[in-house]
């Protein structure tokens, strides 16, 4: 009962969480990549194709990330550690208990940790990719801009949007890879290499706009703020599909409709709030 009601919770904020990725996107990195252009270049309009180019770019690149992480992830899964069945592993190490010698289950246990692992992988390798996106996102916000109380309610959107985004599969991350044969050790290095890879991002990409956008009129701020509203949409189209479909026989389709809704205007009530409004 109480793991079908934290189910029931996560599947919840999740629905809310990708309505939150879109309003953020649509109602508040676009419109300031928009506008940031705009300041950039006071003497000449922003061409619509700029606009529309940026956001495909980098919805566009999520995707083409996205698939071949997929195609990475089904030849692992394929992979079968040697003389093991469909059988759970925990499952067929009891079984085997008290009949093998002692090295024979060392070798085994061996032998199934490593299929463990390589089923593991995958699941990390896509958050991680995930994860560089929303650090990439976060990067972008922080850099200063001509206004530094848009800038500042900017960050804090996107920040709040990213760890509502990242709680439900932060636990469902750490569940999967606890349910598995992993040791402990093993498992804290996929969660540290997931951790650490949207700071890591958001450094990166701070240290990289102060380096080619530093100068007062670049243009390189306000199209990175397209590009990362770009995969904001896209990981927010993804979140909303697989959650759609996990969720179906946990939440009606009003209530999945109205929290999505109520996440997507969220963003927009927040910076409307903290000043970002125009």
């Amino acid at each position: 009962m109480l793991q079908m009601n934290l189910e029931s919770h996560l599947s919840r904020l999740t629905t809310f969480g990708s309505g939150l990725l879109l309003g953020t996107a649509l109602g508040v990195i676009i419109p300031e990549g928009i506008e940031a252009l705009t300041e950039a270049r006071p003497s000449s309009e922003v061409s619509d194709s700029e606009i529309a180019l940026s956001l495909l770019v980098g919805f566009s690149l999520m995707l083409l990330i996205e698939s071949a992480s997929h195609s990475h992830s089904t030849s692992l899964s394929n992979i079968k550690p040697a003389d093991t069945s469909e059988i759970d592993f925990d499952a067929e190490l009891a079984e085997l208990e008290g009949i093998q010698g002692s090295d024979s289950r060392t070798s085994l246990q061996s032998t199934l940790q490593t299929g463990e692992e390589m089923q593991a992988l995958p699941l990390t390798l896509g958050l991680v990719i995930h994860s560089l996106a929303d650090g990439f996102a976060l990067g972008v916000s922080f850099f200063p801009g001509s206004n530094e109380s848009k800038g500042s309610s900017l960050s804090a959107i996107v920040f709040l949007a990213i760890i509502i985004h990242k709680l439900p599969t932060s636990l469902a991350f750490t569940s999967s890879l606890l349910a598995t044969s992993l040791s402990r050790p093993q498992c804290k290095k996929h969660l540290a290499a997931f951790s650490a890879s949207t700071p890591l991002a958001a450094i990166l990409t701070y240290i990289a706009l102060d380096f080619f956008g530093g100068s007062e009129h670049s243009a390189w701020p306000g199209i990175a703020l397209l590009l990362s509203g770009g995969t904001f949409l896209n990981v927010a189209t993804l979140v909303s599909h697989r959650s759609h479909a996990k969720s179906s026989e946990e939440m009606s389709g009003k209530a999945r409709t109205a929290l999505t809704v109520l996440g997507m205007f969220t963003p927009f009530t927040l910076s409307s709030l903290l000043g970002h409004g125009h």
